[in-house]
């Protein structure tokens, strides 16, 4: 079978990367699906993060990895 690796934000679920399909020895034939594995990443997009930086907060959703995009500094 094959597949698809789709990046998005774990909160607004907007679109981050949406990868090549990772084909199989089907592929191109008549009936055969691709099938879409989704990844979260990040927090909310630059759209949704700039409108309501705080909507999201309380939403139940955590972060995919702990380390959240949202107020990040490089300067500590």
């Amino acid at each position: 079978m094959c597949y698809q690796l789709v990046e998005r934000y774990a909160v607004c679920r907007c679109l981050y990367h949406k990868h090549a399909v990772d084909p199989c020895s089907a592929y191109g034939q008549r009936g055969h699906i691709v099938q879409e594995k989704t990844m979260l990443v990040g927090y909310a997009c630059a759209a949704h993060t700039s409108q309501r930086p705080d909507a999201y907060r309380g939403a139940g959703v955590l972060p995919d990895s702990g380390y959240s995009s949202y107020g990040y500094s490089s300067r500590r």
